[in-house]
């Protein structure tokens, strides 16, 4: 019986066991900086399904990140799975035809916030480790899963902990955030988010001119932003046919309509493509409001760079482990996978960055569905996903099959 019949049988043979799981999981409330609940219940099942030093890694107490292992060959290489299990709020919760944690199966389909982003894909990346090592197909090397908090708001007690605290050692991985299972994102953009401030003087509406207009001064300047987002748009990279984007995403300003403000701010998100850095993204800025404090020595603006940047993804197209989830996909599913890439950003960059290892996205779930009203994830999806990602472990690191 060759390995990959013996992968699916084994899937096949805890079917119910990570259908409940899974439903299990999604039952448990996880907002960002409420992940101790779920945190608990996954180290429980990391253990129970046989998974190997088993770790909590916490910044702040309460705020768990979870690290697992299947040791195969100890001195073959290391596959990283990577997910998260914070999730988005629910928004009105009378608005769901389920209750967003009521983890309902209606006509296939398993209802919840996080089914899709990303419960199921960080669940099931586990069971399929822990299936393998049920297996006991010999493994060329290792298994390290992650499993982190407070990615959905880019914080610093997750994925970024753990790298600063050396805890993530792989030679390539797997990040699951959702692609339909419709193909592998091999790069996306990266996200870099800043106040801008500029100040005026007050003064009473009536005398204007004893005063000067903040928020006529933050008009200029989103002209010349609107000018930088024309420019930056026309750059291409050749996985990702869109160019980088910047949105004025909010502004504050003035206190009374008798008034003349002497502040306004704004919040600008840009995305941009691999090759563009934090420091590009920063000089645009600062030579934007460069140029109008020459043009205006009344003119006075700041700029406040968010702390927690997101970098782009990029890697090369012929890495092993992209092949390893392209053989995987055709195993399952009889059909080619391409590639692709995502306009969002993901923890998959922070790896990639700190480590050098490459780590394609692939996972279950309609990404239209994300942080949407009943949002939700056909069942058998979620036992696909268990087969595809053992599957992909198994030819990571032992080498995909010969035709």
């Amino acid at each position: 019986m060759n390995a990959e019949k013996i992968i699916l049988d084994k899937v096949e043979e805890n079917r119910q066991q990570i259908i409940d799981f899974v439903q299990k999981i999604v039952q448990i409330p996880s907002l960002s900086g409420e992940e101790f609940e779920i945190g608990q219940a996954l180290k429980k099942g990391m253990e129970d399904w046989g998974l190997e030093d088993v770790e909590v890694v916490e910044k702040v107490p309460k705020h768990p990140n979870l690290l697992a292992r299947v040791n195969g060959k100890a001195d073959g290489p290391t596959l990283v799975f990577n997910g998260h299990m914070d999730v988005i709020a629910p928004g009105d919760e009378s608005q769901w035809t389920y209750p967003p944690y009521s983890g309902a199966i209606v006509d296939g389909n398993l209802y919840g916030r996080g089914t899709v982003d990303m419960k199921t894909s960080t669940c099931t990346m586990m069971l399929a480790s822990a299936i393998l090592k049920k297996t006991n197909l010999p493994l060329n090397g290792n298994i390290l899963v992650t499993v982190v908090c407070d990615e959905e708001i880019c914080g610093d007690r997750g994925i970024l902990h753990l790298l600063e605290e050396n805890k993530i050692q792989g030679d390539f991985g797997i990040n699951g955030e959702p692609t339909n299972f419709e193909s592998v994102v091999v790069a996306h953009k990266g996200i870099l988010r800043a106040h801008i401030h500029v100040y005026g003087k007050n003064a009473h509406g009536s005398r204007p001119y004893l005063g000067h207009n903040a928020i006529d001064d933050m008009i200029k300047v989103i002209n010349r932003i609107q000018v930088l987002a024309e420019q930056i748009k026309k750059k291409r990279h050749p996985i990702i046919p869109t160019g980088g984007t910047i949105v004025v995403a909010t502004i504050d300003g003035g206190s009374a309509m008798n008034m003349v403000p002497d502040k306004c701010t704004i919040g600008v998100v840009r995305r941009l493509l691999p090759g563009e850095t934090r420091e590009d993204c920063i000089d645009d800025y600062q030579c934007i409001l460069d140029q109008l404090k020459a043009e205006d020595p009344e003119f006075r603006g700041e700029l406040e760079v968010y702390p927690q940047f997101r970098p782009p993804l990029d890697m090369p197209t012929t890495a092993p482990i992209i092949q390893a989830v392209q053989c995987a996909h055709k195993a399952v599913f009889g059909e080619e996978l391409p590639m692709s890439y995502k306009d969002g950003g993901t923890d998959a960059s922070f790896i990639t960055e700190a480590t050098g290892m490459p780590m394609p996205i692939y996972g279950p779930g309609d990404y239209k569905k994300m942080a949407a009203l009943d949002e939700c994830i056909a069942v058998e999806d979620i036992v696909t996903a268990v087969k595809v990602y053992a599957l992909a472990a198994y030819y990571g690191l032992n080498g995909c099959p010969q035709e």
